[in-house]
């Protein structure tokens, strides 16, 4: 396995498992609207960065216009399932809207303290 996979696998385990520890901890509070919620956010946002890596990995050494066509068609689908599961989560599954957010924004945020540490532990 290459660096830029090792990389890619390891931001969405770590995140993922502080997700899910969140989303566990808040069914076990009894708050299974926003532990739902929770979890659909962070699966969304997790979603959405392996789909970009894999297709930044995919469009690596192809010509320009090529690559910015599959950039874009790329971008369209992710927001497409992006949109589709989380009005499914709110309208559907009826989830708590702010623990939705929360999720989207905790994985983020996760991610970047992961990639922050893993540049910091490079340099020394």
């Amino acid at each position: 396995m290459g660096e830029r996979e090792t990389f890619v696998r390891g931001t969405l385990l770590g995140a993922g498992a502080i997700a899910g520890a969140a989303a566990i901890g808040l069914a076990l509070w009894g708050r299974g609207d926003w532990s739902v919620g929770f979890a659909a956010g962070a699966l969304v946002s997790l979603g959405n960065f392996h789909l970009i890596a894999r297709t930044v990995a995919g469009v690596t050494g192809v010509e320009g216009g090529r690559a910015a066509s599959v950039l874009w068609k790329g971008a369209l689908v992710r927001f497409a399932i992006s949109a589709a599961l989380l009005a499914l989560v709110l309208l559907v599954v009826r989830a708590s809207l702010l623990a939705l957010v929360a999720g989207l924004l905790m994985t983020q945020l996760t991610m970047i303290v992961l990639w922050l540490m893993r540049a910091f532990r490079s340099l020394t």
